[in-house]
């Protein structure tokens, strides 16, 4: 008799399981991955001081600092957790996205099975949300942990929400107090969860059908407060002067920045149902005026429109999700413009939306025992599984890409190869494995496409991009022993991009190896100035100045 009490428990939580074990063996070939040396995880791990380890020191830094454009305090924070354990092996690092990616794919679940109960569809919709192909920025990238904490205390911010909604607990002001907690603490993570407000606004209408104005607004009223405040910040911590990604508007005006965002709307429905050709990088046409594949996308918005007005109308819970899509889009559709137009890991949030439409339209509200054994009735299920079993394989593949930086801008310029972006990164890479001649080669490309753009105007952000790459073919030049041409380039970087520490540190050691100790100093003082958490541009002063008092004793 216990035996059989306890088999509803059992199959309760073997859907959990069987998540998380699909989720780990999709994503642990990234176990064996290396960091990113150019692609932000050197700025966040590697040269980053104040996540080695916990002090009080460490997490002032964190909590008052924006760093690379963000104020993602719980970021770093988590950076420090994994030091404790690893220290500053990639694997671990990775390990714990995977983890955190798993338990969100689990955290997706049980939401979903607290909303609508036992569905198939909520399982369908958390496998693929866990295994689509477009996740796999998020995961395998070490720099985006902030994509993956943030998600999980959104998860728990809706998931207590409930609670607090559903009228069963007897003290629903503590769910609603811990709900505000979690959004707090999502947005400490990454402040793309400032969508929370709208979401439950939506919620409270669709899944709950609430419909007086006051009791859908008044209980948000604190949500919209904190969320307001932290999208000041998130747009101030984006401005140049703290690396971030703020940029002008796309075209010279936001009429030309929102003709070009309608293509990369068609773009992303298109990645979703049909994921080929992702890219660490998309060359995203600037549009400054009506042409043909912005007229089409521009019919497709309306389309999408028309649909959206149809289900809100006829079924409700299903325009939740549809309309969670994109919603999960507000943060990076150029409102606020900022540099990158079009990333995978754009779509982590707008996919809870996108699966749980695609599991509701495929499997309705059928619950598992309703599932027959007749060849009719297997049809949908079976085409399910192939299509998840496709899209395991093809995240298998694209975790591959992310191995390294040489593989994974060598992907990226086969992808978008009239960027300067890939081919420098790409050349950076090369320089990692020791291909000097070669990488000379893609740094000599990128600068050959900046060329190109002469006598069009170039905002900041190009012109550090271009900073970046003289100062690689510098850093290549003297690797072959050139000090004279690694200086020259040193200097013209420095140039473009007077805040560019690493082109400081660079020159400083070219003027080493030529014998000049008092400029070189200058030039490592200049870099710890520019970046005081660095180890080693410290590191490098301090040796510097020891070997000049002993020269002058």
């Amino acid at each position: 008799m216990a035996e059989i009490a306890h088999r509803p428990a059992v199959r309760s939580w073997m859907p959990l399981l069987v998540l998380a074990l699909v989720s780990m063996a999709v994503f642990c070939r990234a176990l064996g991955h290396d960091f990113l040396i150019n692609w932000d995880d050197r700025q966040y791990v590697l040269d980053n001081s104040i996540i080695r380890g916990f002090s009080l020191d460490h997490l002032k830094a964190a909590f008052t600092t924006f760093y690379l454009g963000n104020y993602a305090p719980l970021h770093l924070v988590s950076y420090m957790l994994d030091y404790q354990f690893w220290g500053m092996n990639a694997t671990g690092f990775i390990l714990s996205n995977i983890l955190l990616h798993t338990m969100n794919g689990m955290l997706f679940y049980l939401l979903l099975r607290r909303i609508a109960g036992e569905r198939v569809w909520i399982f369908a919709a958390a496998l693929i949300f866990l295994l689509h192909p477009v996740q796999v920025e998020s995961v395998a990238w070490v720099s985006q942990r902030k994509n993956l904490l943030a998600m999980s205390f959104f998860l728990m911010a809706i998931y207590l929400y409930r609670e607090y909604r559903g009228g069963e607990r007897k003290k629903p002001a503590l769910f609603y107090l811990l709900s505000l907690a979690a959004f707090i603490l999502a947005l400490l993570a990454k402040s793309v969860v400032v969508i929370l407000p709208l979401v439950l606004i939506l919620f409270d209408n669709c899944l709950l059908n609430r419909r007086d104005l006051k009791g859908l607004f008044l209980d948000k009223v604190p949500f919209i407060a904190i969320a307001a405040i932290f999208c000041v910040v998130a747009v101030e911590s984006q401005s140049m002067q703290y690396q971030g990604g703020r940029s002008s508007w796309h075209g010279g005006t936001p009429y030309a920045t929102f003709l070009t965002m309608l293509p990369v709307l068609a773009s992303y429905l298109r990645m979703i149902a049909w994921p080929a050709n992702l890219s660490a990088f998309y060359d995203v046409p600037i549009r400054t005026a009506v042409d043909g594949e912005v007229a089409m996308a521009a019919l497709l918005c309306l389309i999408l429109i028309a649909a959206g007005v149809l289900l809100y109308r006829r079924r409700r819970p299903l325009f939740f999700w549809f309309a969670l899509f994109f919603i999960g889009l507000i943060p990076v559709s150029q409102i606020v413009p900022i540099v990158t137009l079009m990333n995978d890991r754009y779509l982590y949030f707008p996919m809870l939306g996108a699966a749980s439409f695609l599991g509701m339209v495929a499997f309705g509200d059928k619950v598992w025992s309703e599932l027959s054994p007749s060849p009719k009735a297997l049809a949908v299920p079976l085409i399910f599984l192939f299509m998840t079993v496709a899209l395991a394989a093809a995240s298998v593949r694209r975790v591959g890409v992310w191995r390294d930086s040489a593989t994974l801008w060598g992907d990226a310029v086969r992808k978008a190869p009239n960027l300067a972006l890939t081919h420098d990164s790409y050349g950076e890479g090369l320089l990692q494995q020791g291909d000097i001649d070669e990488a000379v080669g893609q740094f000599m490309i990128a600068l050959s496409l900046d060329k190109a753009r002469d006598g069009i105007q170039e905002d900041a952000g190009e012109r550090n991009a271009r900073a970046d790459t003289h100062n690689n073919l510098g850093t290549a030049y003297g690797m072959k022993g050139l000090a004279d041409a690694a200086i020259d380039q040193f200097s013209t970087a420095i140039r473009l991009n007077p805040g560019f520490a690493k082109a400081y540190y660079n020159l400083g050691n070219g003027l080493m190896h030529k014998g000049m100790f008092a400029e070189a100093l200058q030039c490592f003082e200049i870099a710890v100035r520019l970046e005081p958490a660095n180890p080693a541009l410290l590191d490098k002063l301090m040796m510097t100045r020891d070997l000049i008092n002993q020269m002058n004793k």
